[in-house]
């Protein structure tokens, strides 16, 4: 957990994501907190520790902390629709996931936070961190990240889905062959589909310039969901075990008897 501590706060100096200055008068003082989560595989086995500062927006003002806080996500229905499509015109579908992605987004507002316990600087004990990117856990973090990639994605010359603001594309002509190039977004979870290896792996090479991010290859597990695929034969199956059996488990149920039909149907 240590490490995992220290890697975060070593992406937090990264990103440049706040400046030590005086707390001005009047000024409101939002508290932060660490946070802890272990990240687990579809099977269940521990993947890496993960440690994040985040802020108590519970203690941000209206008005004055922040003002619009809406932010879209794709759909589950979406991606499952991604996923079909991409199984049944064989396409390569990748996975990426983007590094502390709401310290990408810049802040409007002006927000003070006490400095993080165990980082509090010995010379500027007394000092706070004026925010100058969205940080986890303030109400506007995950509206700032959306207009950021969305205004990427554009830039790039992709279009947005009439059914889905969180699902892109862009189809060209490259050397004679017909390419499209689909890319869906959850927050950092992000899904690349393309009828083309070569074109599929430019484009992460390029998102990757601009964002840092995560390589996951091909897709396997995303969203708690468990991907399997068999080209060959054209099939691609979705499953949640790990999660049903957390479900179960929770509710005291993981020694009762199976049936096949638990409910009136």
């Amino acid at each position: 957990w240590k490490e995992a501590i220290q890697k975060e706060y070593e992406s937090l100096s990264d990103h440049q994501t706040w400046d030590l200055v005086d707390l001005p008068k009047n000024a409101n003082l939002v508290g932060c907190k660490w946070v802890f989560k272990t990240k687990r595989t579809a099977t269940g086995e521990i993947d890496r520790y993960k440690a994040r500062l985040v802020a108590q927006g519970f203690s941000q003002e209206a008005g004055v902390d922040y003002d619009e806080v809406y932010a879209p996500v794709a759909k589950y229905k979406s991606i499952r629709t991604m996923l079909a499509i991409g199984n049944q015109l064989d396409l390569e579908i990748h996975q990426m996931d983007v590094v502390a992605a709401f310290l990408n987004g810049d802040l409007d507002e002006d927000i003070y936070m006490k400095q993080p316990e165990g980082f509090v600087d010995e010379n500027n004990p007394n000092k706070v961190c004026k925010l100058k990117k969205s940080l986890y856990g303030l109400k506007q973090s995950a509206r700032c990240w959306n207009e950021k990639i969305d205004s990427y994605m554009k830039s790039q010359g992709y279009k947005q889905s009439t059914a889905d603001s969180c699902i892109y594309y862009r189809s060209e002509v490259i050397d004679g062959k017909h390419v499209i190039v689909i890319v869906g977004v959850y927050v950092d979870d992000t899904i690349l589909m393309s009828n083309s290896t070569k074109i599929l792996n430019a484009e992460k090479e390029r998102i990757s310039s601009r964002f840092a991010m995560e390589d996951r290859g091909e897709i396997h597990y995303l969203l708690g969901m468990e991907v399997k695929r068999d080209r060959k034969n054209r099939v691609l199956t979705i499953s949640q075990k790990s999660y049903l059996e957390s479900v179960v488990a929770r509710f005291g149920m993981h020694d009762c008897k199976p049936i096949s039909t638990p409910l009136e149907t």
